[in-house]
């Protein structure tokens, strides 16, 4: 009786732990402003990216065609899908503006699929500042559970754009279904306004080194953030030292505790 009841405890403790890995997704997340191209060729990035083996990466400063005086042997080129092809990921492209024959914008690699893409235009007051972008993606993980992931790059030189686009991510995610992962350039600090304002509701999943410039680096710019925050957390962060872009890459392994709805 003794031997049948222990065996009923353990049958019962393993059904509980995995009805609590259902819950729990661990994911590998990574962040890259590529600066159009110019310090690297795109074999070489994606084959760091391949290395890291992230499920989500999130690139800013994406051509698509152009043509650059300064970065030639990456004229008429497809970044993304180049990309997506060294790096074993799916990619996807959000245009932001037309450029010197082509396009410019941002992307996301995945290794997950997807069932909703939307890229949407982020204000801008000051009408000379470039046009920035939002790109979001409705993903499935492999236990079923559904997620959104998203990239960014918010105006760098007016601080009231800058604001303005953050503002409206914030709201527009404030109703979003399901958790939102949101990793991007965003051209601030982390006692900038508009990063102290994501604070309140997004888990900062990275630390506090810069990443920005490479040349000499001095700013962390550069981030990686999950909503509901009470719903993440963090089990290990790393800005990489390596010399792709004029910015380093972040990578950051964070995990989903439960699925409560923000």
């Amino acid at each position: 009786m003794r031997l049948r009841h222990l065996l009923l405890q353990c049958v019962l403790l393993l059904g509980l732990l995995c009805s609590a890995s259902e819950h729990n997704d661990t994911l590998r997340v990574m962040t890259l402003n590529l600066h159009a191209g110019h310090d690297a060729r795109l074999v070489q990035i994606g084959a760091f990216i391949k290395q890291y083996q992230p499920d989500f990466v999130a690139l800013q400063e994406i051509d698509h065609h152009t043509h650059r005086a300064n970065s030639r042997h990456q004229n008429d080129r497809d970044f993304i899908t180049e990309l997506a092809y060294h790096s074993g990921m799916q990619g996807l492209f959000g245009p932001a503006i037309s450029f010197s024959g082509g396009l410019y914008g941002i992307g996301l690699l995945t290794r997950h699929p997807f069932v909703e893409v939307r890229n949407h235009k982020l204000p801008h007051p000051t009408a000379k500042m470039e046009q920035r972008g939002l790109l979001e993606g409705t993903f499935v993980l492999p236990d079923g559970d559904t997620l959104i992931v998203a990239c960014t790059h918010l105006e760098a030189f007016d601080s009231i754009s800058r604001v303005e686009q953050a503002l409206f991510i914030q709201q527009h995610f404030s109703k979003a279904p399901y958790p939102v992962v949101l990793s991007g350039d965003f051209n601030a600090s982390p006692l900038d306004p508009v990063i102290q304002g994501l604070a309140n509701q997004w888990l900062d999943c990275t630390d506090d080194d810069p990443t920005f410039n490479v040349e000499k680096p001095s700013e962390k710019i550069d981030y990686i953030f999950a909503r509901p925050r009470q719903a993440w957390h963090t089990v290990e962060s790393q800005v990489i030292p390596v010399k792709l872009s004029d910015h380093y890459p972040v990578i950051a392994t964070i995990v989903l505790t439960h699925q409560d709805q923000p």
